[in-house]
């Protein structure tokens, strides 16, 4: 049951992004090779942190341009069908972790993305705005078993 909805928010995450792609102008997903030379040039631990940002939205003309946090915004999103979710972000529920967390407070250029597909909105937050909407916050672990061999 949780593999199946790990692949539905999967699915919608996918929708996200191709939502954001075509309205937010220079919104990229990165390769690898573009997002290690991101991360070297904002002192990112690549290996600490790189599932932790979604997409970038250049203020440059390609990737391999950035060189400071005015360079870009680093994103990520948050996708959601809720039908109680009249305006965003208001009642959103999502789960985040907390090296995402940890980026979002370290660096001011990071953006939570809050897409709801089946209004076609969506909304950029920074750090204040985030922790100002937050009704309840609640830690959760997940547990990794290792293989038998």
């Amino acid at each position: 049951m949780a593999r199946t909805q790990n692949l539905k928010n999967l699915s919608t995450e996918k929708e996200g992004i191709k939502f954001l792609k075509s309205k937010v102008n220079n919104f990229i997903v990165p390769t690898k090779e573009e997002r290690q030379h991101i991360y070297k040039q904002l002192g990112i631990d690549f290996l600490k942190y790189s599932k932790s940002v979604d997409g970038i939205v250049l203020n440059v003309s390609c990737a391999f341009e950035v060189k400071t946090i005015k360079d870009c915004l680093l994103i990520e999103i948050k996708t959601t069908k809720a039908k109680n979710v009249k305006e965003l972000p208001y009642n959103v529920f999502f789960g985040f972790t907390k090296n995402e967390e940890d980026l979002f407070k370290a660096y001011k250029n990071y953006r939570l993305c809050i897409v709801h597909t089946e209004m076609e909105e969506y909304i950029f937050l920074n750090y204040q705005e985030y922790e100002s909407l937050i009704q309840n916050k609640r830690i959760q672990y997940q547990i990794n078993f290792k293989s038998s061999l």
